[in-house]
C-alpha cells in the first residue's frame, strides 16, 4: 500500500475521534495525528523528534518549525486525542471478533484475557515523572489482551517503579472472563477478588506458597491430604499430572480452588498452576502457554514500531509517542 493510501486509511480510522479542522493551527489535528502515527509504520533504527518533524512536513508538504512542533507534541490535548483513538480501535476490534466459541464453551468462560506489563527505558531526565527500577527512568505499559480477537481491552501507563499488582483491570469488568497472568501478579487477595467478581483465573503458583491439600483428584496418594503440597518429595512422578484441591484463608476470605502440576523434564520438577476453572486438568498447561502471545505484542511494538525509542523527557510527549506506537 502506498503512502497516500495508507494516510487515507488512517484518516478514515481516526476522523470520528480527532477534529478535522482547527482555525488556530495550519496543520489540522487529524492530519497531525495521522502523520505522527504513520511515522511508526516501519523498522527505522534512527528515531528522534526531529526525524518525526521532518517526516511530517514531507508528507504534508507544509512547513512547521521545531518550536511549533514541540509545542503541539507537549500538549495534554494530543495525549487525550491519541488515547481516544486507541479506545476507538479497541472497541472496533472487540466488536468484530466472533471466533473461538467452541473453546470458550468448553472452558465455561465468555473470553480469555492475558494481563501483563512491559517496561521501556527513558532518558534519565524523565526520572521525576517516571522513576525506574533497574534504570534511572522508565515507563511501564500495562496491558490486557483478548487472546481470540487480538483486541487490547485495557491499558495503563505508569512509572516502571509501579508494581504490577497495583495496576490491574477493574474487577467488575472480569465477570465471566478467564484471566491468565504470571507470577508478577501473585497475590491471594487478587485471586479472591477475581473469583468474587465472577471471573476465572489461571496463574503459576509461587514457589514459596504454603498450599495445604484438602483433597486429591489425581496423580497423588490420598495420604498426603492435609500436607503442604510444595514440600512433598515428588521427584519420581514425571509420568503423571497431579491435581489437588486446596483451601486458603486470606484476610477472612476463603479461597477454594485447584492446583495442577505438570512435570518439567529440563528442570526435573513440577510446574504448578492454580485456577478456579472446572475444565479438564490437562488443558491448563496449553492454556497458560497462550500467555506468550502478549509477550509477542510487546516485542513487536518495541522492535518494529519504535516503542522503545522515546526521545524526550517531557511527560506528555513520552505518553503521546508511546500511544502513537
Amino acid at each position: 500500500m502506498g503512502t497516500c493510501n495508507t494516510l487515507d486509511v488512517l484518516k478514515q480510522c481516526f476522523e470520528e475521534v480527532v477534529p478535522t479542522t482547527d482555525k488556530r493551527t495550519t496543520i489540522a489535528p487529524l492530519s497531525f495525528v495521522v502523520c505522527l502515527v504513520y511515522t511508526y509504520l516501519g523498522d527505522s533504527k534512527t528515531f528522534s523528534l526531529e526525524a518525526i518533524r521532518r517526516g511530517m512536513t514531507s508528507h504534508l508538504k507544509t512547513r512547521m518549525s521545531r518550536s511549533a512542533f514541540w509545542e503541539r507534541l507537549a500538549r495534554k490535548r494530543l495525549q487525550t486525542l491519541l488515547g481516544g483513538v486507541v479506545a476507538k480501535l479497541m472497541g472496533s476490534l472487540t466488536a468484530s471478533a466472533s471466533i473461538g466459541d467452541q473453546l470458550l464453551g468448553r472452558l465455561g468462560v465468555s473470553s480469555i484475557e492475558l494481563v501483563d506489563s512491559s517496561s521501556i527505558t527513558l532518558w534519565d531526565g524523565a526520572k521525576q515523572a517516571y522513576p525506574g527500577t533497574r534504570t534511572t527512568a522508565g515507563i511501564k505499559w500495562h496491558l490486557a489482551l483478548d487472546v481470540l480477537s487480538g483486541a487490547m481491552t485495557w491499558w495503563r501507563l505508569t512509572p516502571t517503579a509501579t508494581h504490577d499488582r497495583k495496576c490491574f483491570p477493574e474487577m467488575a469488568s472480569l465477570q465471566g472472563k478467564l484471566v491468565i497472568f504470571d507470577l508478577g501478579y501473585w497475590d491471594y487477595g487478587l485471586l479472591v477478588a477475581i473469583e468474587k467478581a465472577g471471573g476465572f483465573f489461571l496463574s503459576r503458583l509461587k514457589s514459596t506458597a504454603v498450599i495445604r491439600i484438602t483433597a486429591v483428584v489425581q496423580g497423588l496418594s490420598k495420604k498426603y491430604i492435609g500436607q503442604d503440597l510444595l514440600a512433598l518429595p515428588l521427584s519420581g512422578q514425571s509420568n503423571r499430572i497431579i491435581e489437588v484441591l486446596i483451601e486458603k484463608v486470606h484476610k477472612g476470605q476463603v479461597l477454594r480452588c485447584r492446583v495442577i502440576g505438570f512435570w518439567h523434564p529440563a528442570e526435573g520438577g513440577y510446574h504448578w498452576y492454580i485456577t478456579n476453572l472446572t475444565a479438564a486438568a490437562y488443558l491448563m498447561y496449553p492454556l497458560y502457554r497462550l500467555r506468550w502471545q502478549i509477550e509477542l505484542v510487546f516485542k513487536a511494538c518495541k522492535n518494529s514500531l519504535n516503542a522503545n525509542q522515546i526521545t524526550s523527557n517531557h511527560p506528555h510527549i513520552i505518553q503521546s509517542l508511546l500511544l502513537a506506537s
